[in-house]
């Protein structure tokens, strides 16, 4: 069994995301501006719950496509 807890597991899913997005924008697949607005959307949703620590981190790990 691995050994890791819920905070490994949430930061590995956020930079795997970012990845994920990089490459995506690399390689024309989806255009930028689109990506932004997921995670625009992804940051007003996150802000509605009692997770603001989870719209802090996705505004941290993706503060390149909010600035699009």
């Amino acid at each position: 069994m691995a050994d890791f807890n819920a905070g490994d597991e949430a930061l590995g899913s956020l930079v795997l995301i970012e990845e994920l997005f990089h490459a995506l924008s690399k390689s024309g697949t989806v255009p930028e501006a689109k990506l932004a607005d997921i995670v625009r959307a992804a940051v007003a949703r996150l802000d509605t719950t009692d997770h603001f620590g989870s719209a802090a981190a996705v505004r941290h790990y993706f503060e390149h496509w909010l600035a699009e």
